[in-house]
């Protein structure tokens, strides 16, 4: 009875090991499956990881073509030593750029396309060599005959392919993400099928997936955000990048014309770093710039608008501001960098503002104008004013204007270094009454001198004793009639540079539109225009600053008191310009106690 069913018993025992051969050639299966996907999705992550470093290595190389154009610009402005290395250096940058694109990607095509812009960018630095020798030797037809025929075909030829190159990199990395998502999607549904056949892999299978999903999601979110900061921060100091700058400032500037909202650029250069770099190092140069781009972030009103845009320039987009905003704020900067770890880093600032729609380019002009100004005439920081458009003079008669400026710079820094408590004064002073004049609607050459002239307005305190410069308390009668002859005295300094008008403006700085002033009791319309207007600045800034004996009660107050003794002490018309420089300005401070202004 027994016998019969065996077979019955050996056929299920043959069923189930079938079944369970079956089972297990099936989770082998699955088991095999799953790890192909997964092994896909690997790949597929080492491939975007390799796309990612060729896009990089493209950016970098577009970030060098920019220096290049930015340094070739730089050098037939203002040509000088330090332009012609850093244009070199870029070049060498540039083709270590390329090397890396060709080892990132080995084909034939970028092979002969990197062979190809190697051989256009030897053509380009020798075309480019033989411009810089024709503007180092005063031959400006040759340089634009070399620049329009050799220079700036090639140039394009290198910009067009590598921003190119660039762009297609960046749509491959892209692609290559898209890529990844599948292969994961795939992945996944190969473990929903896992967990249906065989519960038990259920639980090993949801701990691959969740952690291959989880592991998906980071690497996703990391790739793009390193996609998205590769194209606007820089790299060095991980502030926003050149070509973020343009595109905020166009943004800001079509933001600011229809809401009326006015706009302060300032351009700020790193004072002496290619010197610093000679004898430190560029480790110790990029750092010195890590540490500039930390101060612009620790300056109030930098928020998150401050770029690097060239090898050794920032620039900071002021939304909201005025120029006076923008000149304050390249003051406070330099505060906090003499504050920082970093002794000795200066930098030295050109600031320009529009109060309507204008073109970028015009814009960032005047800021660089204002920059070159600067720095010519030894100044931390200049204000854009009409004056600082280009010469319409001769040549000799712009030179001349030169060695003024830069000479008045000199002395200027003399008078401040005297007197501690009036460090910066004759440099903030000289940029009021420039923007003063232009309220006023004087022609550039009238603003370029009373420029100067209020750079030059306090030249006579070098012959005030210090004791009584620096006295801490409020001056004797015997010693404020000592201090009065200040103005004399810096009458005759500027006439013995060669400068009468400006001399007599000096003289009459303190002259009160009432006729109690000083040295001479001039009144009304007998006080040059171009005084008043010193007058109206001094005033101004000596009441927003520190003396030895009180604290600075504000620019509110200081307001106040323009507009109190306005017809009495300061010419009325000149306040109001002064009030139309200060408009888009936010009164910081408490009115306190009033305060003499003389």
């Amino acid at each position: 009875m027994e016998h019969p069913a065996a077979p019955s018993r050996s056929s299920a025992h043959l069923v189930v090991r079938l079944v369970s051969a079956l089972g297990f050639a099936g989770l082998t299966a699955l088991a095999v499956f799953a790890l192909a996907a997964q092994r896909g999705v690997v790949n597929k992550a080492s491939a975007t990881h390799t796309a990612n470093q060729l896009a990089r290595a493209y950016e970098d190389a577009r970030f060098w073509v920019s220096q290049n154009e930015s340094l070739e610009r730089k050098y037939r402005v203002e040509p000088s030593a330090t332009a012609l290395a850093d244009h070199e250096q870029a070049g060498r940058h540039l083709v270590a750029d390329l090397h890396r694109v060709s080892a990132l990607d080995p084909s034939a095509a970028t092979k002969a396309m990197v062979t190809r812009l190697m051989v256009a960018h030897a053509s380009y630095e020798q075309a480019t060599s033989r411009m810089f020798r024709a503007i180092h030797s005063g031959e400006p037809k040759l340089s634009s005959y070399i620049d329009h025929n050799f220079t700036d075909p090639v140039f394009t030829t290198i910009e067009q392919a590598v921003f190119g190159g660039s762009l297609s990199a960046t749509r491959r990395a892209l692609a290559k993400d898209s890529q990844l998502k599948a292969g994961e999607s795939f992945a996944f549904q190969a473990g929903l099928i896992a967990i249906i056949l065989a519960v038990a892999l259920v639980a090993v299978m949801s701990l691959v997936l969740r952690r291959s999903r989880k592991a998906g999601r980071k690497m996703r979110a990391a790739e793009l955000r390193r996609l998205s900061a590769l194209v606007v921060t820089d790299p060095l100091t991980e502030l926003r990048n050149h070509r973020a700058f343009h595109e905020d400032l166009q943004r800001q500037l079509k933001r600011g014309a229809a809401d009326g909202i006015p706009l302060a650029l300032v351009l700020l250069d790193v004072d002496d770093l290619k010197s610093f770099n000679d004898s430190h190092g560029h480790q110790a140069g990029d750092e010195r710039l890590r540490s500039v781009a930390r101060a612009i972030l620790a300056t109030e009103g930098a928020s998150r608008s401050a770029y690097r845009i060239g090898g050794d320039e920032f620039a900071v987009i002021l939304p909201g501001a005025g120029g006076w905003d923008g000149f304050q704020f390249a003051q406070r900067l330099q505060l906090v960098l003499d504050e920082g770890d970093d002794l000795g880093v200066g930098v030295t600032a050109g600031v320009s503002e529009t109060l309507a729609y204008r073109a970028k380019d015009e814009v960032i002009r005047e800021a660089d104008r204002a920059l070159m100004s600067a720095k010519r005439s030894g100044q931390a920081v200049a204000l854009f004013t009409p004056d600082m458009r280009p010469f319409e003079g001769s040549p000799e008669a712009e030179e001349d204007e030169h060695h003024i400026r830069t000479l008045s710079g000199a002395l200027a820094l003399a008078v401040d270094a005297k007197d501690p408590y009036t460090q910066s004064h004759s440099q903030t002073v000289s940029n009021l009454c420039a923007a003063i004049a232009a309220e006023l609607g004087l022609t550039p050459a009238r603003i370029g001198r009373v420029r100067i002239a209020g750079l030059l307005h306090d030249v006579g305190k070098i012959g005030i004793p210090d004791a009584i410069l620096r006295k801490p308390a409020k001056l004797t009668v015997e010693e404020f009639e000592q201090m009065k002859t200040h103005a004399v005295l810096g009458e005759s300094i500027v006439l013995a540079a060669d400068m009468p008008e400006r001399a007599g403006w000096v003289r009459h700085h303190h002259e009160r539109i009432d006729g109690t002033g000083y040295p001479d009791g001039l009144a009304g319309q007998e006080i040059p225009l171009e005084a008043r207007v010193i007058h109206v600045a001094d005033a101004f800034e000596a009441m927003i600053s520190d003396r030895p004996y009180r604290k600075a009660p504000g620019q509110a107050y200081a307001v106040e008191q323009m507009h109190l003794y306005a017809g009495t002490q300061f010419d009325e018309r000149v306040v109001e310009a002064l009030m139309q420089v200060l408009k888009s300005s936010t009164f910081a401070g408490q009115v306190e106690a009033p305060l003499a202004v003389g």
